[in-house]
């Protein structure tokens, strides 16, 4: 019994089964049609804006890069003055000096680990989007860390949290101004970290007082709060296509079907006469009207066409004279008369001609009509449609197999690993890495390398200020100074980062407090221009479309090589002293400062540009 009737369900469902799997046939054209599954509509890259995009470089950009200034300001402040905040109280939770440096390093390389989410993000998502969740994850991060007790704690929320949300937002707000500047890059990148610059002018004063009156609890709180106007400035940053400039659109030309006419439609179209035909302008080569009548006289599209008009001139056989003409223009009226016989002469040869070839065009109609004609128009329509079926159903039939692509090449393209085989961004990338470290650790060990050097609170304070002073005005003023220079970006880097290291090499050996507040002020001047050229690097050599992809993995290659210098930093304290953990970062940036001149030099003897940069050139 069971049999029979899952063989009664089976020849009800064959009929369904051959309907929907089987393949069906065009009766009219004779091929097989394969109905494919329709497939999924891709995400639009949120990265890519067209290769008509012009950046806005003014108006709502501006407000783009105060914003980003301002979310910088309110990010940084507990990384950059992590050892004023926490210095006595990770003393009194009896933090070592290789766990408080694995808690500062392993802040940044969280940070720029998060860099590998760039290309798929921002191809996902906006960078306002991206901004507001990062603002989030910051005021977060820094809440907890107010009641941390452990190195455990303080890895998870400070290093973690805070580390993973700012390099996030710090990211977005990079990209939006790369957005929304092209030619105006170097000014908007002074502007905004004119404004980051206020931070270590003003806040080391704040938080000395904050200190005093709150405690660290208390400041922390603060500085929670003061990082959620990130948040606010997010909302600044609009889809750059509602600011964008319009690109000035050519006249295309546009392909258009050609609609063959039969025979009849054609000798109509020509037995036809415009009933707005210009007097003198009649395309007609059939009717030249202009030909026939003469100028003198006015002419009727119809009425007067050579057909039926005069031939000759109205006035021409009325000649006047004045009361007041002379007796010589009496004379001249016989050789005038003579003159106009023999231009009325010509005329009528020409007319006649042209009577002979309108003879013949009738002729010619009169003898198509006797083969009685008819308009074949809609067969020779109906003959293109079924040509156009027949096309169609090819393509159908046969649809193009795209190979399918491993895991690896998938991992590729995702994250845009292609860039690793230009030369030129990998050498890029070392050297950011590298200076980045030393830059980072000698910002953020700053108190701590100050007190080992025998200084006050105090005086900490006032060459951090005359640092942070110098800084800034260099970050304002620099490109206005420098917009008629036409060096590389990276050549302006590395002045700033060299002029950083060798500060930092007079401070190592000369520990009195005046050689060490000149020295911090004129190594302000170099804090500036190293500051606006970094992030400047990167858009330089790399299209804009690649940008976020390119920036993330620099990021996550800073991240990883931080992750495993970072505790050697405090090793080499504990080991030594701080003297030789700054010549231990000069030498990283004098290494990275030689890679790149050595590449330059290579590139210019030897005329081999990069690809990136001639793809960057194209667009």
């Amino acid at each position: 019994m069971d049999t029979g009737s899952d063989k009664g369900k089976e020849e009800l469902c064959l009929p369904v089964y051959r309907a929907t799997t089987l393949p069906l046939k065009d009766s009219k054209s004779n091929y097989t049609v394969k109905y494919l599954k329709p497939k999924k509509k891709r995400r639009r890259d949120k990265s890519d804006l067209g290769e008509n995009f012009i950046a806005p470089d003014g108006g709502w950009a501006w407000l783009v890069c105060i914003a980003a200034g301002i979310s910088n300001l309110s990010v940084y402040p507990c990384l950059v003055l992590f050892g004023f905040i926490f210095r006595e109280h990770l003393e009194v939770l009896g933090l070592t000096n290789a766990q408080i440096t694995t808690i500062i390093n392993t802040n940044p390389a969280i940070s720029a680990c998060s860099g590998l989410l760039n290309g798929p993000m921002f191809r996902r998502f906006t960078f306002r989007q991206v901004a507001i969740m990062g603002s989030l994850l910051v005021f977060v991060g820094i809440f907890l860390t107010s009641f941390c007790q452990t190195f455990i704690s303080y890895v998870f929320t400070y290093s973690l949290l805070y580390g993973f949300g700012m390099g996030i937002s710090v990211s977005a707000s990079s990209l939006a101004v790369n957005t929304y500047f092209k030619e105006r890059r170097r000014r908007a990148a002074g502007l905004t970290w004119s404004i980051t610059g206020l931070l270590p002018i003003i806040l080391p004063h704040v938080i000395t007082y904050l200190l005093a009156t709150y405690g660290v609890q208390g400041t922390v709180y603060i500085f929670a709060a003061l990082s959620l106007h990130s948040f606010a400035c997010a909302l600044v940053y609009e889809p750059v296509l509602y600011h964008a400039r319009k690109p000035v659109e050519l006249p295309e030309l546009t392909t258009r079907e050609t609609i063959t006419e039969c025979k009849y439609c054609t000798l109509l179209k020509q037995r036809k006469t415009s009933f707005f035909s210009s007097q003198h302008g009649d395309e007609n080569e059939y009717s030249p009207g202009f030909e026939i009548t003469e100028p003198g006289t006015p002419m009727l599209s119809r009425a007067n066409d050579g057909w039926f008009g005069s031939k000759v001139s109205l006035s021409s056989d009325r000649p006047r004279l004045s009361r007041l003409s002379s007796c010589k223009d009496s004379e001249n009226i016989a050789l005038r008369q003579r003159e106009d016989e023999e231009l009325k002469q010509e005329n009528i040869y020409k007319s006649m001609n042209f009577r002979k070839e309108r003879d013949r065009t009738l002729s010619r109609g009169n003898s198509l009509k006797s083969e009685s004609l008819k308009c074949t128009c809609h067969d020779q329509k109906g003959l293109l449609e079924d040509s156009k079926m027949t096309e169609e159903s090819i393509t159908i039939e046969e649809p193009v197999d795209k190979p399918r692509m491993t895991f690896l090449q998938k991992l590729v393209v995702f994250f845009d690993l292609d860039l690793l085989r230009d030369f030129t961004y990998i050498n890029m990338v070392a050297g950011l890495t590298m200076i980045n470290f030393s830059e980072l650790n000698f910002s953020v060990l700053t108190p701590f390398i100050l007190i080992d050097f025998g200084l006050t609170t105090n005086q900490i304070t006032l060459c951090m200020s005359a640092l942070g002073g110098l800084d800034l005005s260099t970050r304002f003023l620099l490109p206005f100074l420098i917009e008629k220079i036409a060096w590389d970006n990276r050549v302006f880097f590395l002045i700033g980062v060299i002029g950083m290291a060798t500060g930092r090499t007079v401070i190592a050996f000369i520990h009195s407090f005046p050689v060490i507040i000149t020295t911090f002020a004129i190594m302000g001047i170099f804090k500036g221009v190293r500051t606006i050229f970094w992030p400047l690097i990167i858009p330089s050599c790399v299209p804009l479309k690649r940008l976020p992809a390119a920036s993330g993995l620099q990021l996550l290659i800073s991240g990883i090589f931080t992750l495993i210098a970072g505790p050697f930093v405090g090793l080499i304290r504990d080991r030594y002293n701080y003297a030789i953990t700054l010549h231990c970062l000069n030498v990283m940036t004098f290494g990275a400062s030689l890679l790149w001149t050595i590449e330059g030099l290579v590139r210019r003897y030897f005329y081999k540009p990069s690809s990136l940069c001639n793809e960057n050139e194209k667009l």
